[in-house]
């Protein structure tokens, strides 16, 4: 009975595990299509409000320019080093944009994990623990 019990148990957990799973899935994709739509509009928006500055004065078409510049250099540099260079195993992936990462999950000691390193995010913690759960209902002799 009890091992009947933990079973069921495991079970249950199982199916909540998946099914976050299948949400951040979700939103990954939510937030991918959303990405793609906004940030095209808004680089169209940005080149129109830079032509209209180099009409109305040169410096401050050159200025509004390089602070784009700088800023789109930046979230390029932010984005393809997000993930950690030296975790060849954990991908990039758009659900782990959309779950947030765990508070305190890395304890960081000097400048160049803090900047280099990806805190390990909701899904990623999902995905261990749905594993878990299959690896001990196979011990116990269930498919999961």
């Amino acid at each position: 009975m009890d091992r009947e019990a933990e079973i069921d148990q495991i079970k249950k957990e199982l199916e909540i595990l998946r099914a976050r799973y299948a949400l951040y899935g979700r939103m990954g994709r939510i937030l991918k299509i959303f990405l793609m739509v906004w940030i095209p509009l808004f680089a169209i928006g940005i080149l129109a409000l830079a032509t209209k500055l180099f009409l109305f004065d040169t410096f401050y078409g050159v200025f509004f320019v390089g602070v784009a510049l700088i800023i789109f250099v930046a979230g390029i540099i932010w984005l393809v080093g997000y993930p950690d260079p030296r975790d060849k195993h954990r991908p990039l992936r758009w659900m782990d944009f959309a779950s947030p990462p765990l508070q305190y999950s890395n304890t960081f000691t000097d400048l160049s994990s803090f900047l280099l390193r990806r805190p390990v995010s909701d899904v990623e913690m999902i995905e261990q623990q749905i594993a878990d759960r299959e690896r001990r209902l196979s011990e116990l002799g269930e498919k999961p």
